[in-house]
């Protein structure tokens, strides 16, 4: 808030209900950059426990009207009524609306089991909503004059702790659209809107969504470089630039997963454009219903399904679910994907079973079938997910393999490469078949490791990196590379001259059984393109500076296109190394790990005194056993991808949230690219110990 409803400048203020339990932040800043000065901070907090202590079995119903929300806060724990199977419970009960209900569960210490059930006995309930143990969801479409109980639950029996529940109508009040239809918006920034701090004008659209739609909005302006951003009612703001293929169109499409009013800002790439707009919100699509699973006739309380050990929900609205009882040993199940099936938004069908895993062990996960196009997706508790397409190259298989880094319930979701694809296939889980690693494809390692830090005048220096290529390089004789097959090419000796003849020296050498490693460290630039290139539209090619000039992308790949290496790892971290991913890694055998995306700068690694974040956490990965997440002594190309994705999460990307940070350069806004072309999940990259 800026100026309460008073327009007092002096004076911001913000009167909200908690929807959730736990620590709030409230920040405290100016409206103009810079300004300074004393202010006075007060928070009025109204009786914390008012909402709490009717969980224990509400038994008045409360009148929901549509488009309103209520929000309870309570706690699972012993001494509270339970379910047959021993599982503790409470109830609320609410009148029915004439429409879709939403039923939102989430909590803190345990693992959430959500029921609905009308008067007139029919029952919904749901386990993990999205993947996450700790959040059920229910979309209901309830009846006028019908009463219906929601009945918070856990999981497995005796499980205690606090809740918040949210129970929502899904139409949305006067002030606000809803989401369903097409809704078309035409308007003008002008120099009268409203104006982002970074200068850009603004105007702002809501909607009132409801989980279990998918809503896709589009942007489009002849006058202006579109940007669009998407604020949900609670979590991270969703934005585009150009995703709609030019700059004058920008699109998002979202699956809905919260309740509530959503915010549409309407703004331009740069500071101050202007011009004519049109905004279009299509909420007419919506996937498959989170919802409606097992139901009971029965009145005498809540049911449970009873099938051991799991539960099994109805597949006509959810996809099938099958506990796996004691996957230590293998087991295979044989199944089939067929037109009764829940769907995915892009129209496979989809067939999803579950199993408990603890954090540690390793497991592999085998899909076969003879009459469909694989496609295997495994979810972690977290939402964590990896997926496979063709194993090996085979249309007709499809593996996930890792070590589990959490333990709980993780989702197998079995499915085809293309939509409406049917027929019968086999899963496999196994601990035994597991990270077995495969020999690596090659018996030599050789590479160039190039990093400058003193351009000598030609460009500003940088910290650190002609280190970097030292660090690497002695990363890589740690793996087994023999010290004379390293060349390093530090500052004034890194000249393109200096290259070719390294280049040189290595096609004279290696063979197909040779990785060729290349690393730089540097300055990494944009230059523009006059022949238009299908591949890379944007007309720009990227290049790494070396000492006297530079090398562009295309030139850099007819440079690794003389040598005879069967595999080889480009890694670059300089300024818009992504944009090589296009030019460099349409060759077979080549992996490219690239510090930033092609329209973003990387930022030094102070903390780590690196001249980049990817030279350490690569350096790590290559010298020590951290990537190795299953502990058998080889990193695979997954394995790899994944340990710098985590070193990336965890010690450059940072926690805070901008409306706008696209064209930000800050650390934390700086994103891994990792492009494995052709160079399978599970091929061996390094055999540590070697």
């Amino acid at each position: 808030n800026d100026d309460c409803e008073s327009g007092d400048t002096g004076r911001s203020c913000l009167d909200l209900v908690a929807d959730v339990s736990g620590q709030w932040r409230v920040g405290v800043t100016s409206y103009r950059p810079g300004e300074t000065g004393a202010y006075t901070l007060t928070a009025t907090l109204g009786d914390a426990q008012a909402s709490r202590g009717q969980s224990n079995g509400n038994t008045t119903p409360v009148a929901l009207r549509s488009g309103a929300a209520r929000y309870e806060s309570g706690a699972l724990a012993r001494g509270d009524r339970t379910l047959r199977a021993g599982e503790f419970m409470d109830t609320f009960t609410f009148d029915g609306t004439g429409g879709r209900v939403t039923v939102d569960l989430r909590s803190r210490g345990f693992d959430s089991y959500l029921m609905v059930r009308g008067s007139d006995g029919e029952q919904s309930d749901n386990d993990d909503y999205g993947g996450a143990l700790d959040r059920s969801l229910l979309v209901v479409q309830t009846e006028r004059g019908q009463t219906y109980t929601a009945t918070v639950t856990s999981y497995a029996p005796g499980e205690t702790g606090d809740y918040d529940l949210t129970i929502q109508g899904a139409d949305g009040g006067a002030a606000t659209a809803s989401a369903t239809g097409v809704r078309t918006e035409t308007g003008r920034l002008e120099r009268t809107d409203e104006t982002l701090r970074s200068g850009e004008f603004v105007d702002t659209y809501t909607f009132d969504g409801t989980p279990g739609q998918r809503v896709a909005i589009d942007l489009t302006s002849d006058d202006f470089d579109t940007y669009l951003v998407v604020e949900p009612p609670r979590g991270a703001a969703l934005q585009d630039d150009d995703g709609g293929g030019s700059t004058s169109h920008s699109r998002l499409e979202m699956d809905l997963t919260e309740p509530g009013t959503y915010t549409v800002y309407v703004t331009s790439y740069a500071a101050a454009e202007t011009g004519a707009y049109r905004l279009a919100i299509d909420g007419t699509e919506r996937f498959g219903q989170p919802a409606e699973s097992t139901r009971s006739a029965s009145t005498d309380g809540p049911l449970r399904t009873a099938s051991a050990p799991g539960r099994t929900t109805t597949r006509a609205t959810q996809p099938t679910t099958r506990q796996v009882a004691d996957w230590t040993l293998a087991e295979t199940f044989d199944g089939t994907l067929d037109a009764t099936d829940q769907r995915l938004a892009s129209g496979e069908f989809t067939e999803v079973h579950t199993f408990d895993g603890d954090a540690g062990e390793p497991i592999r996960v085998d899909l076969t079938s003879q009459d469909f196009d694989t496609y295997l997706i495994v979810t972690a508790p977290s939402g964590e997910r990896v997926d496979n397409d063709d194993f090996n190259g085979s249309q007709n298989e499809s593996v996930v393999e890792f070590t589990m880094r959490e333990s709980g319930r993780y989702r197998v979701t079995v499915t085809s490469y293309r939509p409406g694809e049917t027929g019968r296939y086999a899963l496999r889980l196994s601990q035994t078949d597991a990270m077995r690693p495969d020999p690596p494809a090659f018996d030599r390692i050789v590479g160039i490791f190039a990093g400058i830090s003193d351009y000598g005048g030609r460009i500003n220096t940088l910290d650190y990196t002609a280190e970097d290529a030292a660090t690497v390089r002695d990363a890589m004789i740690a793996q087994g590379m023999r010290p004379e097959d390293g060349i390093l090419l530090q500052d004034a000796d890194a000249t393109v001259a200096g290259l070719q003849r390294a280049f040189d020296q290595i096609a004279r050498t290696a063979d197909d059984r040779t990785l060729f490693v290349f690393f730089y460290s540097g300055h990494g630039g944009q230059y523009p393109r006059t022949t238009p290139q299908r591949a890379d539209p944007d007309n720009l090619d990227e290049s790494i500076e070396l000492y006297d000039a530079e090398v562009l992308d295309d030139d850099f790949d007819r440079m690794l296109a003389a040598l005879p290496s069967s595999r080889m790892l480009i890694v670059l971290d300089a300024c818009y190394s992504g944009g090589f991913a296009k030019d460099v890694i349409s060759s077979p055998g080549r992996m490219g790990l690239f510090s930033s995306e092609e329209d973003v700068v990387s930022a030094v690694a102070v903390k780590f005194q690196a001249g980049g974040y990817l030279s350490r956490f690569f350096a790590d990965a290559a010298e020590t056993a951290q990537a190795d997440e299953d502990a058998n002594g080889a990193v695979t190309a997954l394995e790899l991808s994944q340990y710098l994705h985590t070193r990336f999460d965890q010690d450059v990307r940072g926690t805070g949230r901008e409306l706008i940070v696209a064209r930000d350069t800050r650390p934390e806004h700086q994103k891994l690219i990792v492009d494995r072309g052709s160079v399978g999940l599970y091929e061996t990259l390094f055999s540590l110990g070697r």
